[in-house]
């Protein structure tokens, strides 16, 4: 299921997504910004992916195209991080397709 903010703008972005492919889950963060929704799970793709989620309901808030500096921000300095995924994103940014 999806949310509203996600079906409503996202058609471009998500033709690109399928192309790229959503990959397989790398990684997975409870990020609370104060959201009145409360509390969000970023789960990391080793397509460079960012899949956001409602941690109450499950529900998919947004897919994004991850930015290098975007995937690192998950990782502890002390933590190693997916290089190959970390350049599959430059790649994509490169190709603007984080822009949509």
């Amino acid at each position: 299921m999806n949310s509203k903010h996600y079906t409503k703008d996202r058609q471009r972005r998500e033709a690109v997504i399928t192309q790229i492919g959503t990959g397989n889950i790398i990684k997975e963060v409870v990020v609370d910004r104060g959201h009145r929704n409360g509390p969000e799970v970023h789960k990391i793709t080793d397509t460079a992916l960012i899949l956001v989620y409602n941690q109450r309901t499950g529900i998919l808030v947004t897919k994004l195209i991850a930015r290098p500096a975007q995937i690192l921000r998950y990782y502890r300095e002390d933590e190693p991080k997916p290089t190959k995924v970390v350049e599959l994103a430059r790649v994509h940014t490169k190709l603007k397709y984080n822009e949509m």
